[in-house]
């Protein structure tokens, strides 16, 4: 039988998890999806600012 691989998810107690105020969380999860995200309309610019982890809440 094949060995199976085991992963490590970070706890939520990890201190490295927790994101400070100098961080610039990327828009959408990673690098690569914020450079892939356009707004062509200005409902397109909303709903992109609802997944900017960085901006306020209303």
């Amino acid at each position: 039988m094949p060995r199976r691989t085991v992963r490590s998810v970070a706890a939520m107690s990890d201190t490295d998890a927790n994101p400070t105020p100098e961080q610039d969380d990327p828009t959408g999860g990673d690098e690569g999806t914020e450079n892939q995200l356009d707004a062509d309309n200005a409902v397109e610019e909303d709903t992109l600012k609802t997944l900017d982890p960085d901006d306020s809440p209303a």
